[in-house]
């Protein structure tokens, strides 16, 4: 059903996070619910209080996620939570009392919004949740991915949402995200809401339609290798942390095998502050020295339309970020993942291409790209694939909609 051009629906996720995968999500989402009644203009409400990408580094963020690591735990669940409220009042709370008066629906997602790294979603959706229920606000979880574990004090604060009056739907992005939604809420005791859990594709499954992007493009021989600064695997991941040596020396290693099979790798970020410095540092090692000529590098993007033009240059993509990963799948490349964190065996599990995932911090460079080779020989079938699941991704966005409004 149409929605009334009297409502104003409201987009909640992290759509203007400098890691661009996020505003990938957000795009797709923007562009299913417009494509379903064109009198509808979402506002977007980032969980970080953000009105646009930032454009310039900040080191105090920075800093503090380094501090957070280091810090014991609880001591960091609890200086994560100060810090995170602390932005709340400042950023969040303002941002959500100018638009939430005029919306009548929100869709709340996607991407690992149901994670406590530092506290920040629980903390975060919480103050979004008690603003919604205030002004009696019919909301829709969508799309999004939910962590293994979470600690205590981020369980009731999740419980807080999932037990809202005004939650009308909950739709994770695969089956693992519902088993671990399910349990969590079991081991810790929480209420739930008793609407069902659903499950639908990631919006960004969508990328090749919203960006207009021809997802059957030229066998071109370049492949994507994703750079990731090693921090943030370990802050948000299931392994242990990685020196920035060794993460160069796997990279360089990717690359000469890459390379030694005649293809052309090109470095690439998803545009966030810490990995486009990691890139930078990487060229300058001496591990890429014996390469230069041979390695192309891609201009840091500023959107996710360049991040996904990028991505769609590529016949694959070796890569830790999971919405490299999707975008390259969506856009018909092959994605080769590093496995370092449970969501990215959810999606390869979707697609049924488990065999494209790496596992361990350190991959074996030769494997994925014997991987990627095996990959781009059923590339046909795979394009099939991803079309049938861009449907489904656009199917539920519509489903969790319907629910709100």
């Amino acid at each position: 059903m149409p929605m009334s051009t009297r409502s104003r629906l409201a987009i909640a996720a992290v759509m203007y996070s400098p890691n661009l995968g996020d505003g990938a999500i957000a795009a797709c989402m923007d562009q299913a619910v417009r494509q379903h009644d064109p009198s509808t203009e979402p506002a977007w409400i980032d969980l970080a209080g953000r009105a646009d990408i930032p454009r310039t580094y900040s080191p105090l963020r920075h800093n503090l996620l380094q501090l957070l690591d280091l810090l014991p735990r609880p001591v960091d669940q609890l200086a994560g939570e100060q810090i995170i409220r602390h932005q709340v009042r400042a950023r969040l709370k303002p941002r959500l009392e100018h638009i939430l008066p005029a919306t009548s629906a929100i869709l709340v997602g996607g991407g690992q919004l149901f994670s406590d790294a530092h506290m920040n979603f629980p903390v975060k959706l919480a103050e979004l949740g008690t603003q919604a229920g205030a002004r009696q606000i019919p909301m829709a979880i969508h799309g999004v991915g939910v962590a293994k574990n979470w600690r205590r004090r981020a369980a009731v604060l999740f419980s807080d949402l999932l037990d809202s009056s005004q939650l009308m739907s909950i739709c994770v992005r695969d089956t693992a995200s519902r088993d671990n939604l399910e349990r969590l809420v079991k081991d810790h005791g929480l209420r739930r809401s008793t609407v069902d859990i659903r499950v639908a594709p990631d919006p960004a499954f969508m990328a090749a339609e919203t960006f207009g992007l021809n997802a059957a493009g030229n066998e071109t021989g370049r492949i994507g290798l994703g750079v990731t600064h090693p921090a943030a695997l370990h802050a948000h991941g299931d392994y242990a942390r990685v020196s920035e040596r060794d993460a160069i020396l796997s990279l360089a290693e990717l690359a000469s095998n890459l390379i030694a099979c005649g293809f052309c790798p090109v470095l690439f970020t998803n545009g966030a502050f810490e990995d486009e410095a990691f890139l930078a540092k990487t060229l300058n090692a001496t591990a890429f020295e014996a390469l230069e000529g041979r390695v192309e590098v891609a201009p840091a993007p500023t959107s996710p339309r360049m991040l996904a033009q990028s991505i769609a240059g590529f016949d694959g993509v070796i890569a830790h970020r999971l919405h490299a990963n999707i975008l390259s799948y969506a856009l018909g490349g092959v994605p080769v993942g590093l496995a370092w964190d449970a969501k990215m065996h959810g999606f390869f599990g979707l697609i049924g291409e488990t065999g494209l995932l790496q596992q361990g911090a350190s991959p074996d460079a030769s494997r994925a790209v014997k991987s990627l080779q095996d990959g781009l020989k059923r590339r046909t079938d795979m394009r099939q694939r991803a079309r049938e699941l861009s449907q489904a991704a656009r199917s539920g966005v519509l489903e969790s909609l319907n629910s709100v409004c």
